[in-house]
């Protein structure tokens, strides 16, 4: 794992003196004939951030093509600017802000060509308090201080409308939405009683939290989670906890996603498919507590958003999709 967050910085310093020096255009040529591409994952430190990292490294090392890992903040709707504005050609996804994005509803004046490569592993919604906190179902958050999601994410505004649901909102609770680095700190230093955002396996944020603090997940119960689950299928409900020995607890999980535009060459496409499908060994010793999760068997996972040509030419021909 060092060697591959290392790789990435090398890389991102190589990035910053090509494209600092505006001498090479998106997509030309750099040292060997070699093209860049970049990936836009999130910031340092999450799954997503990995992710990006040993994604760079395959392809670096696999193809005619420089990718470089950008570790910038933001989450599906920023990933998805960077795209459309030239500065990645890859990015990490969630199905609801994808979903978003593709239909162009709010907070987006119009469709976005997105299109996925292949489902990786679900992120987990944790609702997370201190082991101690009175608070143990949704309608308990009523006068206490949420961390949670900045304004105009997908994410949040369902888990804003979930909470709703239990009587919590901006004139029954305080909720501060900010950046998951910043969250994360706000709740570590007691600023905050609850902590709602997306983890998940293996997940550096959470480890944190757990070496902190004494938590706890606080569960949806049945008639709210079947309710959510109705209005947003792109969630489902799972029994999450004993991996940072924290008591199991039902909390919603999603299918975290690569995605590109629908402009991206179709033999691009497959070549960056084909790296990232053949190389599970390496995969397994850069992500160990993602990649056992990633359903090999369905790469497309129910995912509400088109698979690239390019992807999915390679997955028929292995006979992975039928």
């Amino acid at each position: 794992m060092k060697k591959v967050l290392l790789f990435t910085l090398v890389l991102l310093l190589a990035a910053g003196m090509v494209f600092a020096g505006g001498s090479k255009e998106k997509g030309e040529g750099g040292e060997g004939g070699k093209q860049f591409v970049v990936i836009k994952s999130s910031s340092i430190g999450g799954s997503w951030y990995a992710c990006g990292a040993a994604f760079a490294k395959l392809i670096t090392d696999n193809t005619n093509f420089i990718a470089m890992n950008s570790a910038s903040p933001g989450l599906t709707n920023e990933s998805i600017k960077a795209m459309a504005e030239g500065k990645a050609q890859l990015a990490l996804g969630e199905p609801l802000g994808g979903y978003t994005a593709l239909t162009g509803k709010e907070p987006w004046d119009k469709p976005q060509n997105i299109r996925i490569l292949f489902g990786i592993w679900p992120g987990i919604f944790n609702i997370i308090v201190n082991a101690d906190s009175n608070i143990k179902t949704l309608a308990d958050l009523k006068g206490k201080s949420i961390a949670t999601y900045v304004e105009g994410e997908p994410d949040g505004i369902a888990f804003s409308e979930l909470l709703s649901w239990a009587g919590v909102n901006d004139q029954t609770a305080r909720i501060y939405r900010i950046m998951k680095n910043d969250a994360t700190r706000m709740f570590i230093d007691g600023q905050a009683d609850c902590l709602i955002y997306a983890f998940g396996h293996g997940h550096a944020k959470l480890k944190e939290i757990t070496t902190a603090r004494k938590i706890r997940f606080v569960p949806t119960d049945d008639a709210l989670a079947k309710k959510f689950m109705e209005k947003y299928p792109y969630y489902s409900s799972t029994i999450f906890g004993s991996e940072f020995n924290v008591p199991d607890a039902q909390q919603f999980q999603s299918t975290y996603f690569i995605m590109c535009l629908d402009t991206l060459p179709e033999d691009q496409a497959y070549e960056f498919t084909k790296v990232w499908w053949e190389n599970w060994d390496f995969l397994q010793e850069a992500m160990p507590s993602n990649v056992p999760w990633i359903n090999r068997d369905d790469p497309q996972g129910g995912l509400p958003i088109p698979m690239h040509p390019g992807a999915l030419k390679y997955f028929k021909e292995k006979g992975i999709i039928k």
